[in-house]
């Protein structure tokens, strides 16, 4: 890579600039290799939320836009950390490096592994930068993990490709790459924890059928958002699918939410058999990933709305609910003369649809209703009641007291 301090210089000098004109105008810049500047600055633009410290550092180099759009953001690649140990690591799909980098910190040896030759050469380039004394001396692999030998350490991390050959995405674990349901065995033979990082859309129980010493899954998300699913397998480990742990992480402006129950919590769920009550609450993203329904209607007086209606009601507010709670102020049976009202009475909504005939999108068109505002509108199925739209207003909890958000 033609990594020079002016293009180090003209990146940061432009890195707020339209790319496109910047291109255009490549021959006005005499020296200076504008459209691998222009990947540069894409790239970096990618990070500025989720990877604000290597954003900037203006002396790194980032991979190009895909790597930097795929790789973890600080807050989760921190968190892997927290969930292994070990003095030892080998990141078998380096990427970027953001995860190798902050999973290596306290570690005595760490390897990364790589099969694209420029992301080898960013990588050594950006761990000389970063070295500290909370970090060893970086490995560097240039070569496919399934080729190379795989070397004896505490923990080997993965982070398998979710793109086809045609680049379409996929999500079932054996068609990403590598597949570690053929390689599972061979890695567990080299370290007594192996961490795999997967979409958020993978099918949970599909993927607890398919791997071997699975003890912990993980669903990490960002501000109500599911990033990540994280599956810890633990060599000589049989454990029993409703025995794994299951660990719901949501990094919310307010704080990091934790949740955590075992998959023979969900047994069964309890449902409302007195219609919708009071206040409303919807579990937080990674809960609703995680499907855990049955667990939270055991643990908080809150009935679940209907099998498939994943929503929760009771008559008392129950302030430490894992979710968004809102309060009932309307329940009416849907019908089109609903729909007609609606549309004089009610310009704007924040409308969902769990469970129902219409999906959020249909229902707003069909209501005429702008999205947004202080209203929610969610379009439920609610055992013995049949299709129910609620209007809600949202709860603010603050230093432990609640308000209705109106």
């Amino acid at each position: 890579m033609e990594w020079t301090p002016e293009l180090r210089d003209f990146i940061q000098k432009h890195i707020d600039d339209d790319t496109s004109d910047l291109l255009l105008a490549a021959r006005k810049y005499q020296g200076i290799n504008v459209p691998l500047a222009v990947e540069q600055i894409e790239a970096r633009r990618r990070l500025k939320g989720k990877l604000p410290a290597w954003y900037g550092n203006p002396h790194l180099i980032m991979g190009g836009r895909v790597p930097a759009e795929q790789c973890s953001s600080e807050m989760t690649a921190r968190f892997k950390r927290s969930i292994v140990g070990g003095e030892s690591l080998c990141d078998m799909t380096g990427g970027m490096g953001v995860d190798f980098w902050y999973m290596s910190e306290g570690m005595k040896r760490a390897i990364y592994t790589e099969r694209q030759q420029h992301l080898c050469e960013a990588a050594i380039h950006n761990f000389q930068m970063l070295k500290d004394e909370c970090h060893p001396e970086a490995e560097v692999r240039y070569g496919d993990g399934r080729e190379l030998p795989i070397p004896s350490v505490d923990v080997i991390y993965l982070d398998p490709a979710r793109r086809a050959g045609d680049g379409s995405r996929v999500y079932a674990i054996e068609d990403c790459e590598p597949n570690v349901v053929e390689w599972q065995d061979e890695l567990l033979l080299h370290a007594s924890t192996v961490l795999v990082k997967l979409s958020p859309m993978v099918d949970v129980s599909d993927m607890l059928r398919k791997l071997k010493g699975v003890t912990d899954v993980y669903i990490v998300g960002v501000r109500n958002e599911c990033k990540e699913v994280l599956v810890k397998m633990q060599r000589g480990t049989e454990c029993e699918r409703l025995d794994v742990v299951v660990h719901c992480v949501d990094f919310l402006a307010s704080g990091k939410m934790e949740y955590v129950f075992s998959l023979s919590d969900e047994m069964t769920v309890s449902l409302t058999d007195g219609g919708v009550k009071r206040f409303l609450y919807e579990p937080d993203v990674t809960l609703m990933k995680a499907g855990a329904f049955g667990s939270l209607c055991s643990r908080y007086p809150v009935w679940q709305l209907d099998v498939d209606t994943h929503l929760m009601t009771s008559d008392e507010l129950v302030e430490d609910f894992p979710g968004r709670i809102f309060e009932v102020a309307e329940q009416t049976p849907f019908s089109s003369k609903l729909l007609k009202r609606l549309k004089k009475e009610l310009p704007q909504a924040n409308i969902a649809a769990r469970n129902f005939p219409l999906t959020a999108d249909e229902l707003r068109k069909r209501a005429g209703i702008k999205d947004g505002g202080e209203v929610y509108l969610f379009g439920v199925k609610v055992k013995n009641r049949g299709a129910l739209l609620l209007m809600c207003r949202k709860i603010v909890l603050l230093a432990g007291t609640s308000s209705v958000s109106m």
